[in-house]
């Protein structure tokens, strides 16, 4: 895996056009994970699956979800 020196040296010897691409796809990216609140119905299906899951492991990271969900944060 690259540090990120070597990233940011990598980038600085990009071409103009190339580092335009990379800024393109770095905003796509970005836009992907934008966040947005759920709607009433997605956090009942949420909170659904959240209590009929038996492992309370899974269960906690559903009740994230639900909560990541509600107040609108992104998911990674």
């Amino acid at each position: 895996m690259s540090t990120a020196a070597e990233i940011e040296s990598a980038i600085a010897k990009l071409s103009p056009e190339d580092f335009r691409l990379l800024r393109e796809w770095v905003k796509e990216r970005a836009a992907a994970t934008v966040a947005r609140q759920w709607t009433s119905e997605e956090l009942e299906a949420g909170a659904k699956r959240m209590l009929d899951e038996p492992d309370p492991a899974k269960a906690d990271a559903l009740w994230e979800e639900v909560v990541a969900g509600f107040y609108g944060e992104p998911r990674t």
